[in-house]
């Protein structure tokens, strides 16, 4: 559904309009009175454990629930006619009554309370209300709101102002509250995570804190429309957003949908990994509309004081910055936990530096060219405009741990005080920014520059004393030795991941040979475009040429560290790579026919380009075959992560080959799960990744389902230019399967010569691997059992997860 990640076209506004219709339809066929035959509470009046009351237009729903497998019971909030049981608001989070019959009341007292069924009181709003109420109501908004007696139009409680984990649409959410994650999916208690506006006087971004206040994200300023970081993707076209300041201290932040947007559902919710994710409600399921933070080096504070985060694959995440050792060295060595930080090697001498005799203190700067540190530490900007300025405004102030000095005209001091934390290594293939000078003792800075550091220059702002051109020799010297010692550092990394030696290292110049100065797209991907070359040995191959700096490194080390050390006939075989300055391309081995996808385009049907049904069936299996090889028979677990008809690359004899591993996740054998932020497309994602879930091998199993399915039909799954029920295709498939229709679900164009128990075989499959309940999906190593003809299907599954399907239509 590549639609759901273009905000502007008209694609997506016509499937906004559809679907506001849809719920729209919806609501006027909500009939009260079949719910409970009442949306609001009287004073004396009350719910028991099968009683509910429910909005005027029968969104929300709010009565007593319980979580599955547990018995413990509690109030709440839910959404009232979908399918998937959604809390957002919990009364009793902390308190559950272990029995079925409790009792929720609007007491005569004007107050509302939760007992057991012996009188004892669970809950109340009696510490939080300060006016007696008259009666309770839950509001079309999803808000349970008390008003009051002597003013019945006056909301004197309501939910909304006490939070659990999720924030609502037309919600204020003030300075001040919190969302705290449920702590598991079974136990709505609080969890170790919350989230807020930023306490501190005058700060408008949101901050997620881990335990203790902790803080671990922000997500940048303000901007008046936006927060700095926050994703400007599809909730652009259909929410607006504001942050309303009624003083320096009172501020709340609100949104809502736009005009056009209609009546969809939509919630923003703090997972209990502390992840901040944003839901719509689209084709009967909770898709993710974005998640934060993206990155795992996005988290405040991530490697703890003066550690550097890194983003590479398979390379230790923290590194203490120079000059520093781990506090918890196990910790670190571990690999798992870095919040500990890292220490000083050597104390800092800062008493000459008081006096003002800043040429005999001990401490010096370390320049830093390739780690930046984030301005959410709000640094102290000063006016000094020259790099001695500025060092002497951080040297003559003990508490001053590091300084920059920007690169804007006039130039900016910026000042960092304390522990350093967010430090980042910066993509080295970026344009050079301003560099950070990091204070150190003098011993360390010794040591640093005999050891090179991880810096990309070594500079002792101490030492001031050489001049004239004995300087510009040291200089040149120097910047030629670190160009050679960085590429030649790359080099290596790269070459850890090249076990087979295979590989071969291609220069820039090389590959704008081959490919006549990149004249010849083959296509377009998230990460670059690919081009076709011919080698000088007239070999053909399909040259990939990474985009966007630090999406270029991590692509590249992504396919290297996974399909540089595979092999199989369906995989794509990865010929080479360039490090280039700022160039990162790799080379693969040429597939004549180019992509499944082009065979299910409607220009591919315009054209009369159909495959027989030899071939797609040839085409499924060989696709599965690779992904088992993935999953099972490698040597590191691999998730692809992105599994889908344009990553499925036919050779010359239409022999399928799984493509783009710069999504997919290693897993060791230990471990099943790993937890990721979202990835891959949407339409081929599964439920538990749109959830915020750890995933597992089963992710490429849904996916596979979905292209699969695709594949059989010769069609989109997705596709607004059909019209009627057959627009989703896997609903209105499942309904013809149930009826025994197989036939129907193939493309028409080779029906006829099509191997009947092959299409049943495929079709159960494809069903079986789309099932929203991960645990019942089969192994890959199953599905080509099955499809092989080698092993029965489990026919009491395949119903259930035919039936989800057809309920859905």
């Amino acid at each position: 559904m590549d639609w759901f990640q273009n905000d502007h076209s008209a694609l997506s506004c016509l499937i906004y309009f559809f679907l506001a219709l849809a719920m729209l339809i919806s609501f006027c066929k909500c009939d009260l009175s079949e719910v409970t035959g009442k949306d609001a509470l009287s004073m004396g009046d009350s719910l028991r454990a099968n009683q509910t009351i429910t909005s005027k237009n029968c969104t929300f729903e709010l009565g007593f629930f319980n979580v599955n497998g547990t018995n413990n019971w509690y109030v709440g909030i839910w959404y009232a006619q979908i399918s998937e049981k959604t809390i957002i608001w919990v009364a009793n989070r902390e308190t559950p009554i272990r029995e079925t019959h409790g009792i929720l009341m609007l007491s005569r007292e004007g107050h509302l309370t939760v007992s057991d069924s012996v009188g004892r009181q669970i809950w109340s709003t009696n510490n939080t209300q300060q006016t007696k109420a008259s009666s309770a109501s839950i509001l079309d908004t999803g808000n349970f709101v008390l008003f009051g007696a002597q003013n019945t139009s006056e909301i004197v409680w309501e939910s909304f102002a006490h939070p659990t984990d999720t924030m609502m649409p037309h919600m204020k959410f003030w300075k001040g509250l919190q969302l705290r994650p449920w702590k598991n999916r079974r136990d709505p208690a609080a969890g170790p995570f919350f989230l807020e506006i930023n306490p501190a006087l005058e700060q408008k971004d949101f901050i997620l804190h881990y335990k203790n206040g902790v803080p671990y994200y922000s997500t940048g300023q303000w901007m008046g429309t936006y927060y700095a970081t926050m994703p400007e993707s599809l909730s652009r076209s259909i929410f607006q957003e504001d942050l309303i300041e009624l003083s320096p201290t009172r501020m709340y932040y609100t949104y809502w949908f736009t005009p056009k947007a209609g009546p969809l559902m939509a919630r923003q919710l703090v997972t209990p990994d502390g992840y901040f994710l944003s839901f719509l409600w689209i084709q009967n399921r909770w898709s993710m509309d974005w998640s934060q933070p993206q990155e795992i080096c996005g988290v405040y504070g991530m490697c703890g004081a003066h550690g550097v985060c890194f983003t590479q694959a398979n390379i230790q995440l923290c590194s203490c910055a120079e000059g520093f050792n781990p506090r918890d060295a196990a910790a670190w060595h571990s690999r798992q936990w870095w919040l500990s930080g890292c220490v000083r090697r050597t104390p800092l001498n800062c008493s000459a530096a008081i006096n003002g005799s800043v040429s005999t203190t001990t401490d010096g700067f370390l320049q830093v060219g390739n780690i930046s540190l984030s301005d959410n530490e709000a640094p102290q900007y000063t006016q000094e405009l020259t790099l001695q300025e500025c060092k002497s405004a951080c040297l003559n102030n003990c508490s001053c741990t590091a300084f920059a000095l920007t690169n804007s005209n006039p130039a900016v001091c910026k000042l960092w005080f304390g522990d350093l934390l967010s430090l980042r290594a910066k993509d080295t293939s970026s344009e050079p920014g301003q560099s950070l000078f990091i204070r150190l003792a003098a011993s360390d800075l010794q040591q640093s520059s005999a050891h090179g550091g991880i810096s990309s220059t070594v500079l002792a702002l101490s030492i001031s004393s050489l001049l004239g051109i004995a300087a510009l020799v040291i200089l040149f010297v120097g910047v030629w030795l670190f160009i050679k010692c960085r590429r030649r550092r790359l080099l290596q990394k790269l070459e850890q991941y090249d076990t087979s030696t295979s590989f071969r290292t291609f220069t820039y110049r090389e590959l704008r040979i081959a490919t006549n100065n990149f004249a010849h797209k083959l296509g377009k991907g998230a990460f670059g475009s690919v081009f076709k070359g011919t080698l000088s040995d007239n070999t053909l191959v399909a040259v990939k040429k990474l985009e966007g700096s630090k999406q270029a490194e991590k692509q590249l080390r992504a396919e290297i560290s996974t399909i540089g050390n595979i092999h199989h006939v369906n995989l794509v075989r990865l010929r080479g790579f360039c490090v280039e300055g700022s160039q990162r391309m790799l080379v693969y081995e040429y597939m004549p026919n180019g992509s499944l996808s082009s065979f299910l385009s409607r220009k591919a049907k315009e054209a009369g380009r159909a495959l027989d049904w030899n071939t797609r069936f040839g085409i499924a299996l060989g696709t599965a075959k690779g992904l088992l090889y993935l999953h099972e028979e490698c040597r590191d677990r691999i998730i692809h992560c992105d599994i889908k008809p344009e990553n499925v690359l036919l050779d010359a004899d239409f022999s399928p080959k799984v493509a783009d591993f710069g999504l997919a996740k290693l897993v060791g054998r230990d471990f099943s799960r790993v937890l990721t932020t979202t990835r891959g497309t949407r339409g081929y994602l599964a439920p538990e990744w749109l959830a915020g879930l750890p995933i597992t091998v089963k992710a490429d199993v849904y996916s596979f389902g979905m292209t699969l399915l695709e594949i059989i039909s010769g069609r989109r799954n997705l596709d607004l230019s059909v019209e009627g029920s057959q627009c989703y295709f896997p609903t209105w498939a499942a309904t013809q399967i149930d009826k025994g229709n197989f036939i129907s679900v193939v493309d028409e164009r080779v029906a006829d010569q099509a191997d009947v128990e092959q299409i049943k075989r495929a079709a159960v499959v494809s069903f079986l691997c789309i099932d929203k309940d991960e645990s019942v999906r089969p192994s890959m190593g199953q599905v080509v059992l099955m499809l092989e003809g080698k092993s029965e299907a489990d026919v009491i599954q395949f119903q259930r997860s035919l039936q989800q399907l057809v309920d859905n239509h």
